[in-house]
């Protein structure tokens, strides 16, 4: 069973220590800072404990923050709220990269799979001449019609999603379709050659003399039921569609009479 896995990153925040530098009328012995930290970023706040101080450099108190090297993350702002407190905010950006959702980890493992081109196989075979009036049947290999599964992992267990083969259109090139399961093979021993198939064949009425190319264009579409299950849900995806297509040459068969006066 075809089983592709990803690894799924836990969406969060992450929290840093900001390291913010003393300004020099700040009493070190009685500095004291916190953060906190939501969705969209972190709030950070440093207070002096002196019952009064000099006046704040003006440059308006905003303060880098940092460990004097150089970042790509934004500086915080700082604004003063009284004499002996300055509030600082900046923003640390959530991992992108990451999925928790069910359904979106569904979607991702649903591109995941690597569904088999049809094998399509036919009695007589299709690269032998077809007569005009003879059953044709047609049928795909086994791997061709089987479930195919993928996985992906999120938190609080693994998404699971699979891919059954519902139904198999034929287009075999002379106006006609047929909608079939996977068919039943052909056995010679087993089988009438004049009989048609129990489950999927055509008949052509006529030659393919007169097409473009003196063939007529078959095409086999196999869709493929998605559907997915994980943690507090489940449910169906958008439907896959595998194809295959061959030339059939088509021809009449004309009998000789012979012994005739």
């Amino acid at each position: 069973m075809l089983k592709p896995g990803r690894g799924i990153v836990t969406l969060g925040v992450t929290a840093a220590v900001l390291a913010l530098p003393l300004p020099a009328w700040a009493d070190p012995d009685f500095f004291e800072g916190n953060a906190e930290c939501d969705e969209t970023g972190c709030e950070a706040s440093a207070e002096s404990g002196e019952s009064s101080q000099p006046e704040p450099p003006s440059d308006g108190g905003e303060v880098n923050a940092g460990t004097g090297q150089e970042t790509s993350e934004p500086d915080p702002t700082c604004e003063e709220v009284d004499g002996m407190t300055q509030e600082c905010e900046t923003t640390i950006p959530a991992a992108q990269d990451a999925e928790t959702d069910p359904a979106a980890a569904a979607d991702t493992a649903r591109d995941s799979l690597r569904l088999p081109t049809p094998g399509l196989a036919s009695s007589p075979a299709a690269d032998q001449n077809l007569l005009v009036q003879v059953p044709v049947w047609l049928w795909l290999d086994e791997e061709s019609w089987r479930p195919y599964s993928a996985e992906a992992e999120v938190d609080g267990g693994a998404v699971s999603v699979t891919a059954e083969p519902t139904r198999a259109l034929w287009d075999m090139g002379d106006g006609e379709t047929v909608k079939c399961d996977g068919g039943v093979a052909y056995v010679p021993a087993k089988h009438d050659p004049e009989q048609s198939s129990p489950e999927c064949g055509h008949t052509y009425t006529r030659s393919s003399i007169n097409e473009t190319r003196g063939t007529y264009a078959l095409e086999v579409e196999v869709v493929w039921q998605v559907s997915w299950e994980g943690p507090g849900g489940g449910g169906e995806l958008d439907p896959l569609v595998t194809s295959q297509s061959t030339e059939v040459t088509v021809v009449e068969s004309h009998g000789l009479v012979t012994g005739v006066e």
